[in-house]
């Protein structure tokens, strides 16, 4: 995927033509002089997660190879791929390589120390990585040697090494890899094809509060080795399921947005679900999701992280949103089964349960954010249970939790004072006009839940507060010219993405008046550059989320100018990282983040 030259081989001889990606899948086409055209899908079917059987719960990715003769003649075609242990554990690490039994044939590469949920961050350090083909597959050859015996050996001869070769070594010691050569030969104008499937088991997902945390496909299969084979005979449905899941979803991305919304959607589709796991609840059993914040730290269902991905769940699976909230909600009520220590004792909503894979937060450890929290947690609530026709019955025990963190909203706005925001990274803004909103939209969000659960003078009572505090935001927020709204009540002369209106319409609370959308939207097309709208008035950078958020209350026009921009960004930028969503928009240079699932947020359309 792009000329290089490895271990002292010129891959130039093969030129990459297309690639195209899908929500699941990417594909790439070559072409090898005028003769042989070679196409490889690499799919990830993680797709209907709210499903709890089948293969979308398995950590297992597939790459198909497929060889066509372009010009009608014989030719003998073989291809070479391999996998460093790398994607398991640091380079500096001793790892082990062997092979595993079964009716698959599995390369697998683990640390010899295995010390499973021992350390935190963004890197895993534990574990098996598996490469896997078909058992005594014709025309399939495998080998655990270094990088170097590998390649050459094919490149110079077209055969692997005969023998495995020091299978216990460090990471960067001469290369070691799983290395696969598959005998794709073609006739006239048949093709030829073959695949293998990359598996990862991290033997254990989670520490929650003192408990160990399974993966969820262990509650279907006893071994690494047995999940495996399934994934393996999964294959050709993988295969057909995901072009049809592809096909659909490009069709409804374009209808709404077009085809370069369409682009932006499907580029973000694994970003959001690679960032979430599936395991098995300590406390219950039932399924838990969990979200990993990455790149700007490294924490565990950080809720505003999961908060800007929330479209991307509520479009696609409110359930999978639906389970992110439980081991948060047994945080914040205390129903962890941990020692008193981790009791939470905060009139507000948490902000996140530890640093990846460790949940082991204090209250007072809390990156304290309460109207933030408390407003995104109520908001959404209440978009999850519109999502699943007003499902409540889940929130039973939680009940006096969510009227606290109403209640400290109600005493906190309508100006919520020096309290930090999610946009914290730009500095402090106290009197943040775009917190408060959020924060009323919550108490609106609130008020919904309420009147589901058939509390109609409660959801009276709430929606009247919210109501009224609109008029004080209204009154305070407005510039000095009319003409917008402020980033912070105290200052003329500033602005801000008003994001947070996104779920008042969302939702059909309708507090806040429509004009005062439509004039920011005006004046936000008023400041923009090459590469979209700022965030606000104190820098050119934006945050692609958000900007999403906004535009897509605005009008069809306002929406495309924005969405042109953005695939224009992501199109241009030299940063060649994971979909950051944090960018400057007149250099299209990337902030810090990348790969992080708040990109989900630019689903926002799909929801109106």
């Amino acid at each position: 995927m792009g000329p290089q030259n490895v271990s002292g081989i010129n891959a130039n001889n093969v030129e990459q033509i297309n690639v195209i990606v899908k929500p699941t899948t990417t594909v790439y086409t070559f072409m090898v002089g005028e003769m042989i055209k070679l196409e490889i899908k690499f799919t990830s079917p993680f797709f209907q997660l709210d499903e709890d059987v089948g293969y979308n719960h398995l950590p297992t990715s597939y790459v198909t190879y497929t060889v066509e003769s372009s010009d009608g003649g014989d030719h003998d075609v073989e291809v070479y791929f391999d996998v460093t242990g790398e994607g398991i554990v640091h380079p500096s690490e001793e790892i082990e390589m062997r092979r595993g039994g079964g009716e698959v044939e599995s390369l697998r590469i683990g640390g010899t120390e295995q010390d499973v949920l021992g350390g935190t961050g963004d890197r895993i350090n534990w574990g098996y990585f598996y490469l896997n083909v078909g058992k005594d597959a014709e025309g399939v050859a495998t080998s655990l040697s270094s990088d170097v015996s590998c390649r050459s050996l094919f490149y110079n001869h077209g055969y692997l090494p005969d023998d495995d070769d020091n299978l216990v070594r460090k990471v960067n010691d001469n290369w070691p890899v799983m290395a696969v050569k598959f005998d794709l030969n073609v006739e006239g104008n048949a093709s030829n094809s073959n695949f293998l499937t990359l598996t990862m088991d991290e033997v254990k997902s989670m520490d929650y509060f003192g408990t160990e945390v399974l993966p969820w496909w262990k509650t279907i299969y006893e071994k690494a080795e047995d999940m495996i084979e399934a994934g393996f005979e999964f294959y050709e449905q993988v295969i057909k399921d995901t072009e049809a899941y592809d096909e659909k979803l490009i069709e409804e991305f374009t209808e709404v947005g077009g085809e370069k919304y369409s682009d932006l959607l499907s580029l973000v589709h694994r970003q959001t679900t690679g960032a979430t796991a599936k395991t098995t609840s300590p406390i219950d059993g039932e399924p838990w999701h969990w979200m990993k914040e990455i790149s700007s730290d490294g924490d565990v269902s950080t809720v505003d992280v999961i908060y800007p991905a929330a479209p991307f769940f509520l479009y696609l699976a409110p359930e999978t949103l639906r389970r992110m909230f439980m081991p948060l909600l047994f945080y914040a009520n205390n129903s962890t089964g941990a020692t008193s220590e981790y009791d939470y004792d905060l009139p507000w909503a948490p902000h996140h349960l530890g640093v990846w894979p460790i949940c082991d937060i204090l209250a007072s450890d809390q990156e304290q954010m309460p109207v933030e929290e408390s407003g995104n947690f109520l908001i959404m609530l209440a978009a999850t249970a519109k999502a699943q026709n007003n499902s409540i019955e889940y929130l039973s025990p939680y009940w006096p939790l969510l009227k606290a963190w109403a209640d400290y909203n109600v005493a906190s706005l309508p100006d919520p004072g020096d309290q930090l925001c999610t946009d914290d990274f730009e500095g402090p803004s106290p009197h943040n006009v775009n917190l408060a909103a959020k924060g009323i939209v919550g108490l609106g969000a609130y008020a919904m839940l309420l009147e589901m659960k058939g509390d109609a003078e409660g959801s009276e009572k709430y929606m009247n507060i919210a109501n009224d505090l609109v008029g004080n935001w209204t009154e305070m927020g407005v510039d000095v010219d009319g003409s917008h709204t402020r980033l912070q009540f105290n200052l003329d002369d500033t602005w801000s993405l008003k994001y947070n209106l996104f779920f008042d319409v969302q939702l059909g609370l309708n507090l806040f008046p429509q004009d005062i959308i439509e004039y920011d939207l005006k004046h936000y097309d008023s400041l923009s550059n090459e590469y979209g709208v700022p965030l606000d008035s104190r820098g050119t950078f934006t945050k692609a989320d958000w900007l999403m958020w906004v535009y897509s209350l605005g009008t069809e026009e306002q929406l495309n100018a924005q969405v042109e921009k953005l695939w224009k960004f992501a199109d241009e930028t030299e940063d060649r990282v994971p979909f950051t969503d944090w960018y400057d928009t007149v250099s299209a240079k990337q902030q810090e983040f990348q790969a992080r699932p708040v990109m989900g947020g630019i689903y926002a359309k799909m929801l109106l």
